[in-house]
């Protein structure tokens, strides 16, 4: 989807992720060009499911056991955070980029514009149950999808008038989990898609507001990175599709007066 939007010269002003999305968005926030879009999926064409979920005996039983508030350890997917996110802090990147988690003590959003990079990701990542919360200042935050998946409202209050929305869409909702990372990834995919029709046609009087297409081919598992190029591809065209049939040519993602270098609160949370 990043790659047809660049093809259709859409530049991001800048750029709001939630779980895999807050990932994608720290890249493209590093590298806001054609090229840096094909080293994404270069990217995540070389990942295994090991990469992102590594199952250990230990863990898991310290999790299923409650000796432990996670059963995957986030130890790798730290690792290829730190290897590939092109800079620290997020107020280093090229295009201002902010990442929505979850305080978990509030159970409200929180968007993470400033301050470390990775560990922004990994609470925007953390699973609830899967992957461990994570510490950042006094507070601990899980998945962003579980407070605002898709925050539009903040990307209006930031002075958007067009907004494009990338879902990842939930195709293997049609099966039944068979084991407990499946089950919590569909609990999760459940909510995000019950909020994004609504949040989306709410703010419809607002905003142009382009929902891209969602995933619809058989359902694969998201821990199942055997198919990655097939999805990479399905989503590419598309989303070239959808854009060459609404002449989706937008110069900005935002409007003239509202380009201005962002003020960022000096904490590097702020809750939404």
């Amino acid at each position: 989807m990043l790659r047809a939007l660049f093809e259709h010269k859409v530049r991001p002003d800048f750029l709001i992720g939630t779980s895999v999305g807050a990932v994608n968005a720290a890249w493209v926030a590093g590298h806001p060009d054609p090229d840096g879009m094909t080293e994404l999926a270069d990217i995540w064409l070389s990942l295994r499911r090991q990469d992102v979920f590594p199952l250990s005996p230990l863990t898991s039983a310290r999790g299923l056991l409650g000796r432990s508030n996670h059963f995957i350890s986030n130890a790798s997917l730290r690792s290829v955070l730190e290897k590939n996110i092109p800079y620290e802090r997020l107020e280093e990147a090229s295009l201002p980029v902010h990442i929505v988690a979850t305080d978990l003590k509030s159970g409200r959003a929180a968007i993470l514009a400033s301050g470390p990079a990775v560990p922004a990701l990994l609470a925007s990542c953390a699973i609830p149950g899967v992957f461990p919360p994570v510490a950042i200042g006094r507070r601990e935050f899980v998945d962003g999808g579980v407070a605002n998946h898709t925050p539009i409202t903040v990307a209006i209050e930031m002075g958007a008038e067009k907004i494009y929305v990338l879902p990842v869409g939930y195709p293997w909702l049609n099966r039944e989990p068979t084991n407990a990372l499946g089950m919590a990834l569909h609990a999760l995919a459940r909510i995000v898609e019950q909020k994004l029709d609504a949040e989306v046609e709410a703010n419809r009087n607002v905003a142009d507001i382009q929902v891209l297409p969602a995933l619809d081919l058989a359902d694969v598992s998201p821990a199942d990175f055997s198919h990655t190029k097939e999805l990479i591809d399905w989503g590419y065209r598309s989303a070239r599709r959808q854009l060459e049939s609404s002449n989706g040519r937008a110069q900005s993602a935002i409007p003239e007066k509202a380009k201005r270098p962002l003020r960022l609160d000096p904490s590097p949370v702020r809750a939404a």
